[in-house]
């Protein structure tokens, strides 16, 4: 099990996650070369403090350390660096800035290259960038967009077969006397957003929870707390933590 991609929906640095970090490198070896790709919240005025945190995680919780590679804004030069490693992580921030920077950086084919022979670990934001269509969460929630997609990087659908739009953060309780599910949008808006992905499915992550795709095995590990959930037409498959089932139940 060397070819992966893993997704998670949020606690990506947390402690229910290190034994999949650690599950994911070793496979790699402790040679392989690790980086951090701190692009989705390469705008924060906070993005030094947040990569230092994720750095120190990596190298004190995980035990195996990462290098960050700076890949913050249009000029990044930084999908050279990442083709060459084996082992990619990227995280929290906005999904629609890090899929701008992506897009116009050629970083899609460079973690499409990666999966050829590594592993790739994108959590919440950075991992909804990855299917065929992207929610602009912050859009939607904080500015008062109307329900849209945008154009994904499309990595999900060739590395694996699944044509989905990633929901991070599925489950989220945080409004507390508001809705706040489905990544902070709520089910009025979720439902008018389903309406418009003609056929594409949501594969919906819960918090603290992951899929990792295997590529070499073509099955698929549900690890984590919470549930991982394909919806397609009003159609809804459900699977529990602690799974394995074959890709081919995400593509059918």
């Amino acid at each position: 099990m060397t070819r992966q991609l893993i997704l998670m929906g949020s606690g990506e640095n947390s402690p229910v996650m290190v034994t999949p970090h650690q599950n994911a490198i070793k496979t790699l070896g402790k040679e392989s070369k690790r980086v951090n790709l701190d692009t989705p919240y390469g705008f924060q005025e906070n993005a030094d403090e947040l990569t230092a945190r994720i750095l120190g995680y990596f190298e004190k919780n995980v035990q195996f350390p990462a290098q960050d590679l700076h890949a913050r804004d249009l000029s990044s030069s930084a999908a050279e660096e990442v083709a060459k490693a084996d082992w990619v992580f990227s995280g929290p921030g906005s999904p629609t800035y890090a899929l701008k920077v992506w897009q116009a950086t050629g970083m899609r084919e460079a973690l499409l290259s990666v999966l050829e022979r590594g592993v790739v670990v994108m959590a919440s934001a950075a991992g909804m960038s990855l299917g065929s269509k992207v929610m602009p969460v912050y859009e939607m929630y904080k500015v008062g967009d109307d329900p849209h997609w945008l154009p994904g990087l499309n990595i999900l659908e060739p590395a694996t077969g699944i044509n989905a739009a990633i929901v991070a953060h599925y489950n989220n309780t945080q409004g507390g006397t508001h809705d706040t599910r489905f990544c902070f949008i709520g089910e009025g808006r979720f439902r008018k957003l389903e309406e418009q992905l003609d056929g594409t499915a949501v594969l919906g992550i819960d918090e603290h929870t992951g899929i990792s795709f295997d590529l070499d095995e073509q099955v698929a590990h549900i690890f984590g707390k919470g549930k991982v959930t394909l919806r397609r037409n009003g159609d809804e498959k459900v699977f529990e933590t602690k799974t394995t089932v074959p890709i081919d139940q995400f593509r059918n």
